[in-house]
């Protein structure tokens, strides 16, 4: 069905606050403060006639159990797990095979956001440097895929940090050294090692743009934009085209008296001069972007920049050691888990309802670390991946209510958040269907299920 946005969810956009004057105190949020929304990207209005959370909770387990029951044993288009929680007080409202490793497609996402909030400070961000040995000049990858080719933008996420203000800052400099000629510009990628690509991926998607080789430098997530903001279509070399765009802007602003060439992958220097650098927005609002959006090459960079944070090398296994060690280190079960990538996309990623709900408890808990991960979760019927989702006349009652990731492969979908009951209850739930027949009856399946645990059905 065609998706309308709910009036109430475009008219109660407001500003999130994920400064300890909310998030201090150890306990439950109230719900009002979940619902108080990110900024108008993420954002969902308030629930109505907001109270305090009691920690004994509102929902009968009984009355949820015989709804959803229900709604399961009516699907025979698949298998399906799922699990529903008071985090309040660690009460199991719902369970359906909730301890079966199942295929979680971009749910996997959640594992990989949890890492970057446990491993990078709140203020952390990663630069990219133009630095200059008295011969060439050198451009080094620290780890954004989000840099713009235009100047850069404080307001933005992506496009945070421009090529054009590199460039300038870069010419600049070299003025102040009286540099004059022409100037080979290579470039360094050498924090990220190992294979680019996955090699468990599927080679078809691949070709879709879905995947492709992963770079710690690259333009707009890395692809080919469209109005400023990522695609699906990609360049050959991310970083490369990258370098390219540098360059460009480099010729673009030189009076003349200075001349830029592309040259090749080299490791800078050690005693180069860095001439110029320019910082990309917070790895926590990075990874809220990803998750949002659903990236898969943005989810694979965080996880190898977290790992390199982490003292570990920038490389797929160990990215993939990181986030286990992370959730581990947290006291996060990862008990049947397997993954063989970071952003969700291989079939063989293997996860239980249990660990998921574990995560996105420790959200909605009050520790600031992980709150700052409730922007990422997109709204029903609002923003990111749920915005044309929940439109059905059983599911419109959760628009602006369900916070949540999705996940979708051919024969996949998921999906896992937090539900707000009438009564201000927050519900932690996460349901899986695995051997999907019929994509769109699984994804009713499940937003219908989301709509019931927030008791709006």
């Amino acid at each position: 069905m065609a998706s309308k946005t709910s009036p109430l969810i475009a008219a109660g956009m407001a500003v999130l606050c994920v400064g300890a004057g909310i998030w201090a105190i150890p306990r439950a949020v109230d719900a009002r403060q979940l619902a108080a929304g990110a900024t108008s990207t993420y954002s969902a209005p308030a629930a109505q006639a907001p109270a305090s959370l009691s920690p004994q909770g509102t929902t009968d387990s009984q009355e949820l159990t015989t709804a959803l029951n229900q709604l399961m044993n009516g699907f025979t288009g698949g298998t399906v797990s799922a699990s529903v929680i008071n985090p309040t007080n660690g009460e199991t409202l719902y369970e359906h095979n909730a301890d079966r490793a199942s295929t979680p497609a971009s749910n996997l996402k959640i594992l990989t956001d949890y890492t970057v909030l446990r491993t990078f400070d709140s203020s952390d961000r990663f630069s990219t440097d133009a630095v200059y040995d008295g011969t060439n000049l050198t451009l080094v990858a620290g780890g954004d895929t989000l840099l713009s080719t235009g100047k850069s933008d404080p307001t933005a996420v992506v496009g945070h940090a421009g090529l054009e203000t590199l460039a300038q800052q870069t010419l600049d400099s070299l003025k102040q050294q009286d540099a004059h000629g022409a100037i080979t510009v290579d470039r360094d990628t050498s924090i990220f090692t190992g294979p680019s690509a996955n090699p468990a991926w599927d080679p078809a998607d691949k070709a879709s743009g879905f995947v492709g080789d992963v770079y710690p430098m690259a333009l707009y997530s890395h692809s080919v934009p469209q109005d400023g903001q990522p695609t699906e279509h990609r360049y050959d070399n991310a970083a490369a085209a990258t370098q390219q765009a540098f360059v460009d802007s480099l010729n673009k602003l030189s009076d003349g008296t200075l001349t830029f060439k592309m040259g090749n992958e080299n490791q800078a220097a050690d005693d180069a001069q860095k001439l110029a650098s320019i910082e990309s927005a917070t790895a926590t609002e990075q990874s809220a972007s990803m998750m949002q959006r659903s990236d898969n090459f943005l989810a694979e960079t965080l996880a190898r920049n977290a790992a390199i944070k982490a003292g570990k090398q920038g490389t797929i296994e160990d990215a993939i050691a990181h986030v286990k060690q992370s959730l581990q280190d947290g006291g996060i079960s990862t008990d049947k888990l397997t993954m063989v990538d970071l952003c969700g996309l291989s079939p063989d990623n293997k996860v239980t309802n249990q660990t998921l709900t574990s995560i996105i408890k420790t959200m909605v808990t009050g520790d600031p670390t992980f709150s700052q991960g409730l922007p990422g979760l997109p709204v029903a019927g609002g923003t990111g991946t749920l915005a044309q989702r929940f439109d059905d006349a059983n599911e419109a009652g959760g628009q602006g209510y369900v916070h949540a990731k999705t996940g979708t492969l051919n024969n996949v979908i998921s999906l896992t958040g937090y539900a707000i009951t009438p009564q201000d209850e927050v519900l932690v739930f996460s349901i899986i269907a695995n051997d999907v027949k019929d994509t769109n009856a699984a994804k009713n399946l499940l937003d219908s299920s989301a709509t019931t645990i927030a008791g709006r059905a």
